[in-house]
């Protein structure tokens, strides 16, 4: 594997992770470009224009050598895995694990919070964080 087949991968990654909508100013695209630096792969630019535009330094922690192209093969793999799903498809889970006796609405409910997570101001995360911690009876 050449260098510019590892930084063709890592840029085809960066391409289709998807967007973290609950992290938007700390994503694991960042990691990934980091892991790419060496190897001439260029930051995406920040798709939401309300991220700061002051960009975090990526390349504040230098490795002492550059890596081997060949030792990017497993890491490479390992991202195409995660971003295709290899692992929820051949392991599917019964729907049963989502719908514990103890509590069957939770994972419903949780999605449901997690979709309204990015949309929610400040005030209202804490008005909601409050609110879990006061017993109303």
């Amino acid at each position: 594997m050449s260098t510019s087949t590892v930084a063709n991968h890592y840029t085809r990654i960066l391409s289709l992770w998807p967007q973290d909508a609950l992290r938007p100013n700390s994503p694991f695209t960042r990691t990934i470009e980091k892991r790419g630096l060496p190897f001439g792969v260029q930051p995406l630019p920040p798709s939401d224009p309300s991220v700061s535009k002051e960009k975090p330094s990526i390349a504040a922690a230098k490795p002492s050598s550059p890596p081997s192209p060949q030792s990017e093969a497993p890491q490479i793999n390992a991202l195409y895995t995660l971003l295709e799903d290899r692992y929820s498809k051949k392991y599917p889970l019964s729907p049963a694990v989502f719908r514990p006796t103890s509590n069957p609405e939770y994972y419903d409910r949780l999605m449901a919070e997690i979709e309204r997570a990015p949309q929610k101001s400040w005030l209202q995360a804490k008005l909601d964080e409050w609110k879990l911690k006061i017993r109303w009876q």
